[in-house]
């Protein structure tokens, strides 16, 4: 038996339970620890509870880990020394150690960090190193070690870290969905970028050397409009579709738009597409029918593409990340 917590967004906690029960169908819901954690139990190694995404991430859940120890707290000077003595018992010295807190607690995660190993690299990732996982929550702290890569992410929560800045959170979604997707993008690609207002994806790409078309009907960043290799289109998306004539290497669409009429876009551009050409898009999902939307928008999108990834990445909301190839 396997006791282990999961963590997913607040807006998706009931498709990323029916996603864990698709795969294991004994696995016992204990209790929720916050909007976006569950304790679980599940019979069985963690090894078994992570392998259905060995090969392929899920679509909701974002992080896992194993519970082998529960200390109760006081929030008080005497947590921090039990803390490290369980540590101490459960792992050696080469981890790392990721620390979340939910709720109010007197010491911040780096501080427990710092108490549990003195001076290690927090900004390691590597999916083999060993982590030890501490979440508090309420007055407990549940604790185990795994490894990175059997956590579905080696980040703590699955929220990656990124150095580069970025003009706007919208920015953070196209930094996550490179990184999950693994996305490298040559120099010299072309993108169109559609609903592309203020501009954040257009400016991330334009760091890697891709040339872009934008088009929104409102403003751009003054700054990407100097920027000879952008072409600022104002309008709409559907306007635009009227006059293009180009064909591009990749097409963005994070559009505030309803998911099954941006699937509709996204077919009619897909002329616009080169043979083989990628796709990164957004959909937005009303949390309505969220299930049913959501197919139908895939429906739609299969007529011109292959859906090679769907992630409920930690940066989006009330929405999804699709990462599409043409068809041949």
């Amino acid at each position: 038996m396997t006791d282990a917590i999961v963590t997913y967004s607040e807006y998706f906690a009931e498709l990323a339970l029916n996603e864990l029960q698709r795969s294991h169908p004994k696995i016992k819901p204990v209790k929720p620890l916050s909007p976006q954690h569950l304790y679980v139990s599940n019979p069985g190694s963690f090894g078994a509870l992570t392998r259905p995404w060995k090969n392929k991430l899920p679509i909701y859940l974002h992080h896992l880990f194993p519970v082998q120890r529960q200390i109760s707290l006081k929030g008080t000077l005497s947590d921090l020394y039990n803390l490290r003595d369980v540590a101490n018992e459960l792992s050696g010295q080469d981890i790392a150690v990721q620390v979340r807190i939910v709720d109010n607690y007197r010491y911040a995660p780096l501080s427990v960090s710092h108490v549990i190993q003195n001076n290690q690299d927090i900004s390691s990732s590597s999916p083999e190193r060993q982590v030890l996982s501490v979440l508090i929550a309420g007055n407990t702290a549940y604790m185990g070690i795994s490894r990175a890569s059997w956590n579905l992410s080696p980040f703590a929560g699955g929220a990656q870290f990124f150095d580069e800045p970025v003009p706007n959170r919208a920015g953070l979604k196209l930094l996550e969905s490179l990184s999950t997707f693994d996305i490298r993008l040559n120099p010299g690609t072309t993108a169109l970028d559609l609903g592309a207002a203020p501009g954040a994806w257009t400016e991330l790409l334009r760091r890697r050397d891709v040339a872009v078309t934008a088009v929104s009907p409102d403003e751009m960043y003054d700054w990407l409009k100097v920027d000879s290799h952008v072409k600022v289109f104002r309008m709409t998306a559907e306007e635009y579709l009227e006059r293009c004539q180009t064909c591009f290497d990749l097409l963005v669409n994070d559009m505030k738009l309803d998911a099954q009429d941006s699937a509709k876009l996204m077919v009619d551009y897909a002329r616009h597409l080169k043979q083989g050409g990628i796709a990164i898009m957004t959909l937005k999902l009303r949390m309505r029918n969220t299930r049913r939307v959501m197919d139908h928008s895939f429906r739609i999108l299969r007529k011109a593409y292959k859906i090679i990834y769907v992630r409920q990445l930690v940066n989006n909301r009330k929405e999804v990340t699709l990462f599409l190839r043409k068809h041949d």
